[in-house]
Formats: structure tokens, sequence, C-alpha cells
């Protein structure tokens, strides 16, 4: 265990002084009963023991302390004449003198040690606490918890309360506290006098008498402002000499994390700028490519009404109508894809989950897709079973974004499977096509705007059916699967989400 590295107080230093005459006192009891048992020469050198002891333990005031009063108790008890002060034979005054200075230069020697083994045992504390501190930087990222490693490491050094205050927004905050610092308006006020002038403040002195603390200012390259306070004018122990070098070496492991982390967050915000950029752009290009075919397709069909409306009979009337009713829901369901990726991203997306049959559920979304079912074998092996815990028409918009994608991707002509089933405490339904699959990895194509195909010939779309739905069950505490069927040539897309608990 490391030895307190801190100064004396009053109060130890007493008892440094009281515990080494209590030495002596002992060391004086054992010469007399072996002095009076054994006769030994050289029984003074029992005197030596305990300031030794003294030096190493307390220093060399104590251990002289000891030598002195060891000297007056080896004269007094062993000296002839006994119990007095007096010195019969002058010889024993050359060992009285010859003990006094042995004692305190044993003394001088052994408290040096000590005072070097303290210094050492405190650079050693000292690194340590600095080096900690630096580690627990590194991996740091927050301002608040850069200014609470820093108090604690000042708190550790100083043995004193420490704070350290950052400037944000017009005002010094105190984000980092340690050593039960209690900060006052004359300290915070001191911390900004500080910061104005640049100049270090001491507490209880000029300019602000009131203040507890001693402040130093922080400034770092990127123009951050931060102070350091430590409570350490008042201490019990004294002020210490020289704190500013400590001080400066946290001020700049200070400085450099604020700077650091300031940096990553303009790195931050500058990912997320780009993201929404590219996002706007992959938004940009999809609308503007899928949107058209159904504007030209109405806008073609409101003019032929209009303008050839006498030649077109009952049937061709009702042939361009059909038509631009089916590019009209298409044109509405792209933009409702846009405006519920909208709520999501936003989380305004309400979820209000009740107990739901499956069968239900999938005739409702069957209903919904119909359109880009057109022209496909729907076979629905979907009975009523466990009712699964979700929000309706989240989940039917989900399935009917699966549909659709089925849909849109797979060839005239081929067979759109749905199955339902239990796995757990979870329910499940799954979409089964005959398309080409997932060109990649599928968790690639349930990104935003991912598109199975690519070029003019694509399906139309925004590239968003997969990445809802996925939203929207998680949303629900489900999830969304995808894969190809393996090897058969087709799409398996299944969606999961909690049973309801039976009553």
């Amino acid at each position: 265990m490391r030895p307190d590295v801190r100064p004396d107080s009053p109060r130890r230093a007493w008892l440094a002084y009281a515990l080494s005459s209590g030495m002596v006192a002992a060391a004086t009891v054992v010469a007399v009963v072996v002095d009076q048992a054994i006769d030994i020469p050289n029984l003074s050198l029992v005197f030596v023991l305990p300031v030794v002891i003294a030096a190493v333990s307390f220093g060399f005031g104590p251990a002289l302390a000891a030598a002195v009063v060891g000297v007056v108790a080896y004269n007094f008890f062993l000296i002839e004449p006994r119990h007095t002060f007096r010195v019969a034979d002058p010889s024993n005054v050359w060992a009285l003198v010859l003990l006094l200075t042995t004692a305190a230069v044993v003394s001088a020697v052994a408290a040096d040690a000590r005072r070097r083994a303290l210094q050492a045992w405190e650079a050693a504390d000292q690194a340590s606490a600095l080096q900690a501190l630096a580690r627990a930087l590194v991996g740091e990222t927050a301002r608040s918890g850069v200014a609470a490693h820093c108090a604690e490491a000042l708190s550790h050094l100083f043995h004193a309360p420490a704070v350290v205050l950052l400037h944000e927004d017009g005002a010094l905050r105190p984000l980092g506290t340690a050593g039960g610092a209690d900060l006052s308006e004359a300290d915070i006020e001191a911390a900004g006098w500080s910061l104005a002038s640049g100049c270090a403040t001491r507490g209880g002195a000029y300019p602000v008498g009131d203040a507890a603390f001693d402040f130093w200012p922080v400034s770092t390259p990127q123009r951050q402002q931060a102070a350091i306070g430590l409570r350490i004018s008042n201490l019990e122990d004294g002020r210490p000499e020289t704190p500013e070098r400590l001080v400066e070496i946290v001020a700049g492991h200070l400085s450099v994390a604020l700077d650091r982390e300031m940096y990553a967050r303009q790195v931050l915000e500058n990912r997320v700028q780009i993201a929404s950029e590219r996002l706007k752009a992959d938004l940009l290009a999809a609308v503007s490519h899928d949107l058209k075919t159904p504007l030209s397709t109405i806008l073609f069909t409101l003019q032929s009404l209009r303008k050839f409306e006498a030649a077109h009979d009952p049937e061709t009337r009702a042939e361009l109508l059909a038509a631009a009713e089916v590019e009209t829901a298409r044109l509405s369901r792209m933009v409702e894809n846009l405006l519920d990726m909208n709520r999501i991203e936003a989380g305004a997306l309400p979820v209000r989950p009740a107990a739901a049959d499956p069968a239900a559920l999938v005739a409702a979304a069957i209903e919904r897709a119909r359109p880009a079912l057109m022209g496909h074998r729907v076979v629905n092996q979907v009975k009523a079973g466990k009712p699964m815990m979700v929000d309706e028409a989240l989940f039917e918009s989900a399935l009917a974004n699966l549909l659709e994608n089925a849909g849109k991707y797979s060839p005239e002509g081929s067979q759109v499977v749905i199955r339902s089933g239990c796995d757990g405490g979870q329910g499940w339904v799954e979409v089964l096509d005959e398309g080409p699959g997932f060109p990649g990895a599928p968790e690639r194509m349930i990104e935003k705007f991912a598109r199975g195909q690519t070029g003019d010939g694509r399906p139309p779309g925004t590239g968003l059916g997969l990445a809802i739905a996925r939203s929207f069950l998680e949303a629900q505490r489900g999830r969304l699967e995808a894969s190809n069927r393996g090897n058969r040539k087709g799409a398996r897309v299944r969606l999961l989400a909690p049973l309801a608990e039976q009553a």
C-alpha cells in the first residue's frame, strides 16, 4: 500500500512526536530490564532503534526529538548516579554526546530516505492518475464526460474538491465536479473573470474575495473555453506550493479532448448532411423516373376524352378511364409510401397493437394490392389461427407492400403464394413469388430506394416497399426476413410479430 503523500497537518505532526516519545519510553523500559538482568556493554544502542523507526515513519523532526529524549532517558536511568541528570564519570559524557550525534546523523539519513521515497511514491501516484485520465479521455465522446474525468483526476492529484466549467451558449456551466465540489455565485464570477482576463485567480483574494476556489483559464486551439477550479487555498495542510504544473498537464488533456470531441461532432454532422443529400438525390431519381409513366397516362387519357369525346364509344371511354384509375392508384400509392417513410423517420408513427386474425389481415392486404396482382395466380393458404398482437393498419400496409413487390417483379401468369404459421411466441405470414429473386444480399435490398432491377425496363416504384414494411414491423416489436427460395426461382419474404396472449 502506498503511504500517504499529503503534507503533515499539525494534528498528525503532534501525533508523530507523541509516538516517537512513546517508542523511546518503551526502549528505556527494555534497557533497564536488560541492564538489571545481564551486564551488556553499549546498551545505549537500544535508543538508536526508536530514532531510526521515527525517522523512517515520521521524518526528521520526530526522529531528532526521539534522539534528544533518548539521550536524556539514558542519562537518567542508566548512567551513574542513576535517577539524576548528573554524570559522575566524564567518559560517560562522551558516550552521551556520541549517542546524540549518532542518533542525529541516523535520523537525518533515514528522514532523507523517507523524503525521497515519499517523493517517488507521489510522482508515481501522479503519473498513474494522469495515465488513467489519458486512457479515460481516449474513449470519451461527450463533453460532460470529458469534464467529469478531468475533475476526478484533479481531485485525486490535489486531494481537494475540483470542478471543470465549460463555456457554452454564452454561459459557464459546471459540467464536471469531484471531491464534493459545491460552487457559489462568487465562484462562478471568479471563473468568468479568469476566462475574460486569461489569468489565474486565487480563492479568497482579489478580484472576488468571497470565492473559495482557485481558477485557471483553458483556451483550446479551436477557441473553446473552459475553467479549472480547485479549492486548495483554505486546506488544513496549507496550499500546495506549485499546483500550476499539474493543472497545466490536466488542462492540456482537457484542451485536446474538447477539440477532438468538436471534430468528431463536425464529422458526424457532415456525414448526416451527406446522407441527407444522398437521400434527396435518391428520392429525386426515384420520383422523377417512376412518376413519369402514371402522369403521362393520366394526362393522355384526360386529353383524349376531352378532345375526342364524340369519337369514343362507351367501351373505349371505359377502358381509358380504367387505365387512368389504375395509374392514379399507383401514383397515390407512391405518394403514400413517401409520406409513410417521412413519418417513420420523424418518429411520428402511431402504433396501436391489438389481437388480429392472420386470415383477416391477409384478405385485407390482398384487396389493397389487387391492381398489382392482376395477371397472377394468388394462392392464399392462410386459415384462421392464433391471433397476432399487431396494429392492423400497419401490418396490412406492410403485407400489401410485399404483395405489390411480388406482383411487380414476378412474370405474368406466375404464382404468388401466401402462407402463415407460428414459431415459438411469434406468428408469421410470408409471401413467396416466382420472380427472379434478390440479385444480391437480401438485407441490401431492404434498404430505402433499393431496386431489384436497374435501367428503364425496371418495374415502376420508388424502392421503398420493403423498407417501409420492415419499419412497420419493427414498430410493432416484430421483424422482416427475406431470402431467395433456394433451388426454386423466386423470393420469400416473411413478416413476424408477437402472438396475442390467449384469454
